[in-house]
């Protein structure tokens, strides 16, 4: 099966941010993908998400999409996998900055991040890169239909701790009025320098980084296709 490695695509708009899916959609558990990754490289070379069933955690980075699968290993994503829910767009920094400040946990990270920002009323993408005291992430078990709720299914996430390790967080900031389609605020994924490791970021440590921030312009919706979310009243609870 062919495998994304080495994938190149034109951006169609550096700026613009490509979410396949709403966030809502995936916390009633609609793990099902439409959109493969193949498809999904043509909207982005850097970005973070899942594989249908939940099936582990996604970091895309520099062209490359991995899967982060719950024992921990990571592989390149092949072109076939579908994703139920990503964020992506073409990385180009807007702004670089230093952590030269000793941040104890995700809280003081993201509040270190917020005061960099011109305004909260748009997207940012954001590539750290360092050495990290301690970081902290998860990953998830591929799901079974019928899909739990998302909240059900994170309850059997497996964590994974690690010190001084080299690793890039990949990560968007979505303002508060994008709530209803994606995930407002700060979001974190994360892959060790060597690949071997990575997941959804639960808390770090940092104290010597360096920071890209790219400043997104606009959202692009993939609003999926399938009975279930086509047939989903987002008005009711589940």
């Amino acid at each position: 099966m062919p495998s994304l490695a080495g994938t190149s695509a034109a951006a169609p708009d550096p700026e613009m941010l490509t979410q396949v899916s709403t966030y809502p959609a995936l916390q009633r558990g609609q793990f099902n993908g439409d959109v493969t990754y193949a498809q999904l490289a043509q909207d982005g070379d850097f970005g973070l998400g899942t594989f249908s069933g939940l099936d582990g955690e996604m970091v895309a980075l520099d062209g490359v999409f991995y899967q982060i699968s719950a024992d921990g290993t990571v592989r390149v994503a092949d072109a076939a996998m579908t994703t139920p829910f990503a964020d992506v767009h073409f990385f180009h920094s807007n702004q670089q900055l230093r952590i030269s400040e000793p941040l104890q946990n995700l809280d003081q990270l993201k509040a270190f991040l917020a005061k960099q920002l011109p305004s909260p009323n748009r997207p940012y993408a954001f590539r750290i890169s360092g050495t990290f005291p301690t970081l902290k992430y998860r990953s998830v078990p591929k799901q079974a239909e019928p899909y739990p709720a998302l909240t059900d299914a994170v309850a059997k996430q497996v964590v994974f701790e690690a010190q001084n390790i080299d690793a890039v967080l990949v990560g968007y900031m979505l303002p508060e009025y994008l709530g209803g389609i994606g995930r407002p605020g700060f979001h974190f994924h994360m892959i060790s320098a060597d690949k071997s490791r990575g997941g959804h970021v639960l808390d770090v440590s940092a104290s010597a980084a360096t920071v890209d921030i790219d400043f997104l312009e606009s959202v692009k919706l993939l609003i999926p296709q399938n009975a279930t979310f086509q047939g989903s009243n987002f008005s009711q609870p589940k």
